[in-house]
């Protein structure tokens, strides 16, 4: 050893990990023009922990600001945007009063509507998820491989894991498409529909009659039902659907 070495130092775990970076939290007031800015880059909806991992601020202070920002957009009739949450998720979407002027931009890309009988199973899915296909065809009572094929196709709904029975038979759920298609927060805001609280529409129509004292004449169908909470089904039906449920 020369008079000017030094004795060799045991190396530590900090001499093989890179210094981590200071932490960052945006300040309160450039929130709002930062938080717009994410959100429209996005395109995709954020949840809020993914938006408090970027800006460093709390919950608390995100889903006030977020709020205040959605309310200003919903005001300002100058806008053509707003900003909407589904299921924790915040967003930006186009207001629904500019469908008209959007749809002469998608025209040529237009997607058919949904027919009714689709609308329909989408009700029994999103009123008794996670639900299986067999289940689905109970309520309806005839074959709906095409229309749930059709409804995964539009992102409405998807495939949640298998049922612990016999033949393991997959279950559905509706989508976060679903959602902000239909203008809703969560499927708890879905409203109520106690009709398919019931196994099938006979098990219904049979439970009106029993309080009736007689035979109806007026039955309750579930197209009826499912205009409670659905837009108004098109002119136009789609083809494959409709003789789907025939």
């Amino acid at each position: 050893m020369t008079k000017n070495s030094q004795p060799l130092r045991q190396e530590g775990r900090n001499d093989f990990t890179a210094p981590s970076e200071p932490a960052f939290q945006l300040a309160v007031e450039d929130a709002p023009a930062a938080l717009e800015a994410l959100l429209f880059a996005a395109g995709d909806p954020l949840t809020i922990d993914k938006i408090r991992q970027i800006t460093g601020l709390d919950r608390q202070t995100l889903e006030r600001l977020l709020g205040q920002m959605a309310e200003g957009y919903d005001r300002d009739r100058r806008r053509g945007v707003m900003l909407r949450e589904a299921e924790g998720s915040w967003f930006f979407c186009t207001k629904p009063e500019q469908a008209d002027v959007l749809q002469r931009l998608f025209q040529p890309r237009h997607r058919p509507p949904l027919s009714q009988a689709a609308y329909e199973t989408l009700a029994i899915i999103a009123y008794n998820q996670p639900v299986t296909r067999s289940q689905v065809e109970a309520v309806r009572g005839v074959n709906s491989d095409s229309i749930i094929t059709r409804l995964m196709e539009r992102n409405l709904i998807n495939e949640a894991g298998s049922l612990d029975a016999p033949g393991r038979p997959t279950l559905f759920v509706t989508t976060d498409q679903f959602l902000i298609d239909f203008g809703l927060r969560s499927v708890k805001d879905l409203p109520p529909m106690e009709m398919l609280m019931y196994g099938t529409l006979r098990d219904f129509e049979r439970s009106l009659e029993i309080a009736a004292g007689h035979r109806r004449d007026d039955q309750m169908t579930i197209d009826q039902l499912v205009d409670a909470f659905l837009p108004e089904p098109p002119d136009k039906l789609d083809k494959n659907d409709t003789q789907a449920s025939e």
